[in-house]
């Protein structure tokens, strides 16, 4: 019996474009699945529900959308040093004393994990971290971070609940930190879909070098009687690098590069792709899979391929970090449309036995429930 309200606080500062649909602000998967849960869970009540955004010049520090409180936090800055940090640790902390939430949740690797733990340590409070990428959980984002890498450690440990996306992210904290954890698949609004005209091959991602997005433009010049949709948003220190990829892009007839389309409308290039590829050397689970899927389009991915799914499920081609076999791999599903029509509703099958919101959102509030009653 609940007498009274579970106040579940989110900390995702670049999940902002999400609720505010004027925002040209860069965004990930990992803050589009908090948006999600958080918007889920809204329409439980039983739960009040809090979201700390960053500062993106929004006018009020505390508002409704959704019936969550939004609340403005700090800007978002790549370049800090250690004091800057140290400042922005002092204002979470005390940002969480003010609103007192009885959960807090968070993604992605970094000293806020540490700084929250402590934080519900000292309160008595849950904190549920919720791994977004595989270097979250294989110590490689603790080896390359050093002081930060330590705190986020400490962190990692002192969690009430870590949330896996895959077994294989289950299988990397086991082995690495000695933390057994729950898998919470990522959620999705799934819709009724049908079958449109497919015109292209399609790659989307934001700019980032592990994502490989130069051997989407191999690609395309391998199959020049193919059209290739390339969507690539960049943050402004990747613009350099960015700009060097746009210009090679723009010299391959075949190929269209567009920088950004608003997530609101985005799917409408899924829907209409024939394949979509994905070239990262690593992701966790990506939204943009769930997309395709969505869409009725079948995967064909470099590297990732999280619970042996896209093999599992016969939605697509897993190419075992093989871009050769991924080239020809390609060129061979685009010569038989019947088997990409049965792939891409191998693909929606798959999406809607897994990933359905609604049924990650009431998973997520059991898993709650038990986390506060403990």
């Amino acid at each position: 019996m609940i007498n009274k309200k579970i106040h579940i606080c989110f900390f995702s500062p670049a999940s902002y474009p999400f609720f505010y649909s004027d925002s040209q602000a860069i965004h990930g998967g990992a803050e589009f699945q908090m948006y999600l849960l958080a918007t889920e869970l809204a329409k439980n009540k039983n739960f009040s529900i809090s979201f700390i955004l960053g500062n993106y010049g929004q006018k009020n520090r505390y508002c409704y959308k959704k019936n969550i409180q939004l609340i403005k936090g700090f800007k978002l800055t790549t370049h800090e040093n250690l004091w800057s940090k140290f400042i922005k640790a002092l204002r979470l902390f005390f940002l969480y004393y003010k609103i007192k939430p009885d959960v807090i949740i968070t993604t992605n690797a970094g000293s806020v994990v540490g700084l929250t733990a402590f934080y519900t340590k000292l309160s008595g409070k849950k904190y549920i971290y919720r791994s977004s990428s595989s270097i979250d959980v294989d110590g490689s984002w603790i080896n390359s971070h050093k002081l930060m890498g330590k705190i986020y450690s400490w962190g990692l440990k002192n969690t009430s609940l870590v949330l896996s996306q895959n077994a294989e992210h289950c299988h990397l904290l086991i082995k690495n930190h000695s933390i057994k954890t729950n898998i919470l698949k990522n959620g999705f609004v799934i819709e009724t879909t049908h079958a449109q005209n497919k015109k292209y091959i399609l790659w989307v991602s934001r700019y980032v070098e592990m994502k490989n997005p130069h051997l989407f433009l191999q690609l395309a010049k391998q199959i020049p009687n193919e059209k290739f949709v390339m969507i690539c948003p960049y943050n402004p220190s990747d613009y350099k690098k960015w700009k060097e990829l746009k210009n090679e892009a723009d010299k391959i007839l075949n190929l269209t590069f567009i920088e950004k389309v608003d997530f609101r409308k985005i799917q409408t290039y899924f829907n209409q792709a024939k394949i979509f590829v994905n070239t990262s050397d690593y992701e966790g689970f990506p939204n943009t899979f769930l997309q395709a899927a969505q869409g009725l389009t079948p995967i064909v991915s470099l590297n990732v391929n999280p619970d042996n799914f896209i093999n599992e499920y016969q939605c697509g081609i897993f190419c075992n970090n093989g871009f050769s076999k991924l080239i020809e791999e390609t060129k061979k599903i685009l010569q038989d449309s019947d088997k990409i029509k049965q792939m891409g509703k191998n693909a929606y099958r798959y999406l809607k036995e897994n990933h359905d919101i609604n049924i990650i959102g009431k998973q997520m509030e059991e898993i709650i429930y038990n986390l506060v009653k403990s």
